[in-house]
């Protein structure tokens, strides 16, 4: 089966425009019906893919974050360039991260949303979830219970080259919260494990922003966009975005 990268999204409109991240393992997709509901409330939508991701495991875990990071980078300035003058982010898990990175590292960006973000997660819990995909996505594809085992133990004995980069980018954003000073929304599944609760408040406590809120959505796990609660979420990033002066 040949497997094709997913492009990245832009729905033009207006002059405010939003930057669209999904997580670690996913893609486009999963920010997509998000997007489309923000772009017919009026705003232009940015959902880049990150390097290595919607292609199977050999190009993810030849990725790395600090290419990840260079994709936002470059969806940044493609809205800037197309002359948006106010530009939002943002995202789930590890895009919820980058987003963050993004609220302290670049320029003008005026408004932030974080949801499902990690905290104090180490080398072997994120090589859990590069196992994880890899299993399923060589299911999807047919591959022989051989392949698959034979595959599994290569990660298990020698972890994804990127992951201490992916480990450092996590603990970086959690110690650099108080520059982050534009206004930010943090969200949490009520379903999601312990740790994304302490995270949310982590952040709430920590950063910057006068101008922020929390909320935990009682019916949805890890991936927010696609949740239960799925329709109220939307409709409050539409509504924390509309908040924001222009």
């Amino acid at each position: 089966m040949k497997i094709t990268q997913p492009d990245p999204v832009y729905l033009e409109k207006g002059d405010r425009a939003v930057i669209l991240l999904h997580s670690f393992t996913g893609t486009t997709r999963d920010m997509k019906e998000l997007g489309e509901y923000l772009n017919s409330n009026g705003y232009a939508v940015s959902i880049p893919i990150f390097e290595g991701h919607g292609m199977g495991p050999d190009p993810l875990v030849e990725s790395s974050p600090s290419e990840w990071w260079n994709n936002v980078v470059e969806s940044y300035e493609m809205l800037k360039d197309k002359g948006h003058e106010s530009v939002y982010i943002a995202g789930v898990s590890l895009g919820g991260i980058l987003s963050l990175k993004a609220a302290y590292s670049l320029d003008d960006i005026d408004g932030a949303v974080a949801m499902s973000v990690p905290q104090g997660k180490d080398i072997e819990d994120l090589n859990k979830r590069v196992v994880s995909y890899t299993e399923n996505f060589m299911e999807f594809v047919g591959r022989n219970d051989e392949e698959i085992d034979a595959r599994l133990k290569e990660l298990e004995k020698e972890p994804m080259a990127s992951l201490p980069e992916f480990e450092s980018l996590i603990e970086e954003v959690h110690s650099r919260l108080g520059e982050i000073t534009v206004p930010l929304a943090v969200k949490y599944g009520g379903k999601d494990a312990a740790l994304y609760e302490e995270s949310a408040d982590h952040i709430y406590e920590n950063t910057g922003s006068e101008a922020k809120d929390m909320k935990v959505y009682p019916n949805t796990g890890h991936l927010m966009t696609k949740g239960k609660d799925k329709k109220l979420l939307f409709k409050d990033i539409l509504h924390f975005l509309d908040s924001i002066e222009a």
